[in-house]
């Protein structure tokens, strides 16, 4: 093998090898948001759950409307003590009560600080 043969087989590993490790270093990336975005739909859908338990329809909006909540939050409905870095925020807005509607629109926000990760999820809750 002469020198210039040697040289381009360098070369062309190199071009390999960078370029794995640029794949390498996207799927880490990757995979730590997928992490971060299972565990905030988990706690908006936790959420969610927590209020379609809650039986008086009158009191929906001023029980839940504008409430935000982090693992700090000693109140939280539920627990977020296992979920540092999350803030889950809660709006409910009613429409009616007209001779057509009334119904209450849920819609729960969670952010992950450290990658910015959001998730919403939203629920339509009919008088009842």
């Amino acid at each position: 093998m002469t020198l210039i043969e040697v040289i381009i087989s360098v070369m062309i590993l190199s071009g390999v090898l960078i370029g794995l490790s640029n794949f390498t270093r996207r799927f880490q990336e990757l995979t730590g948001n997928h992490a971060a975005l299972a565990s905030a739909s988990e706690l908006a859908a936790a959420r969610l759950e927590a209020i379609k338990q809650h039986r008086t329809y009158s009191t929906l909006v001023a029980t839940f409307n504008s409430t935000s909540e982090t693992s700090a939050t000693s109140g939280a409905n539920p627990p977020m003590t296992q979920y540092p870095g999350y803030t889950r925020t809660t709006s409910v807005v009613r429409t009616g009560p007209t001779t057509t509607a009334d119904y209450v629109t849920v819609t729960v926000t969670v952010t992950e600080t450290g990658t910015s990760t959001t998730v919403t999820k939203s629920l339509v809750i009919a008088a009842f």
